[in-house]
């Protein structure tokens, strides 16, 4: 196969992996949206541990479907085979062998510092790549983002395919994330079970998920409580994400919903490091990792 039809077939395949991500993403939202339709959690109030105290929380009466993270960790393949098989190329240009020096070895490289990726091992594992693809690799690490690695696309595939692998669970978990409600007398001396330096969307547990504790007469029902918060049908909203990625994910990226996140990691890997690297348009004295979206892109707030 010529060089220029290698590139070809190489740069299709790249497209087609990071167009199933899309679609995988796409199938995400809408089994959410499904299982929302099945009103899987309830709010509820429960008996404290003395008579009058009261909590107030979230109770999931339906579990999430584990095919959730089943595509998740799909969508997280499907993106890591596109970077690799860029990798498998750039080895086979360089050393101009089909198949490449030390195979097997061959992989596109996440790092998160700079002495791992300066390892003579690592170099050495790499030995089919060009001292100058090398080093233009190096210049789209991770340890090079500004101002941090956690809007970079590159880091979160890396690290949220760690999590899926090693994870018992679920790597994409139920949030809660706006809670608006009123307390009518005699209830009294609320007092929020989310600390206030929790992120805005809180992991909803199997059972219950405690969110207010309050004080009512002795001898209250159930019943009695809820005749006395006040609710509406928009009192919760239930979001999905991976708890990680919203708690650390710097700007832009924080500002975005899962969907979002996806999204943008599906262009920065294609649009930003694949189709550079393959069609030979990075310099290797300019080309720096982008950390999130273009300064002009809005970021926006997620929708559950």
């Amino acid at each position: 196969m010529t060089t220029d039809a290698l590139t070809g077939r190489t740069i299709e395949l790249c497209e087609d992996r990071v167009r199933r991500a899309g679609e995988i993403r796409d199938e995400i939202g809408r089994r959410w949206a499904d299982y929302l339709g099945e009103h899987p959690r309830r709010l509820t109030a429960v008996p404290g541990q003395t008579d009058g105290e009261w909590i107030f929380g979230v109770r999931t009466i339906i579990p999430m479907p584990v095919r959730l993270s089943t595509l998740f960790g799909e969508w997280l393949y499907e993106l890591r085979a596109a970077l690799d098989a860029t990798a498998y190329y750039l080895a086979i240009r360089d050393s101009r062998q089909d198949p490449p020096p030390n195979e097997r070895r061959i992989y596109f490289p996440i790092k998160l510092e700079a002495a791992a990726y300066d390892k003579s091992q690592h170099r050495s594992d790499l030995k089919a790549l060009s001292d100058r693809t090398f080093q233009l690799l190096r210049r789209v690490q991770p340890f090079q983002a500004h101002p941090d690695h956690f809007s970079n696309a590159l880091w979160w595939i890396e690290e949220l395919a760690r999590i899926d692998r090693h994870r018992r669970g679920h790597a994409l978990a139920p949030h809660i994330g706006r809670i608006r409600l009123g307390l009518e007398p005699p209830i009294t001396s609320p007092r929020w079970l989310v600390p206030e330096s929790a992120p805005k969307r809180i992991p909803a547990t199997d059972v219950l998920t405690p969110l207010l504790a309050f004080t009512t007469p002795a001898g209250w029902t159930e019943n009695d409580v809820r005749d006395h918060v006040v609710l509406t049908e928009e009192s919760v909203t239930s979001w999905l994400d991976v708890t990680e990625w919203a708690d650390k994910a710097s700007n832009p990226m924080r500002a975005m919903n899962l969907e979002r996140r996806m999204d943008n990691c599906e262009q920065q890997i294609l649009d930003g490091i694949i189709l550079p690297l393959l069609t030979s348009e990075i310099d290797p004295s300019t080309a720096s990792p982008r950390s999130g979206p273009a300064e002009n892109e809005q970021a926006v707030e997620g929708c559950s």
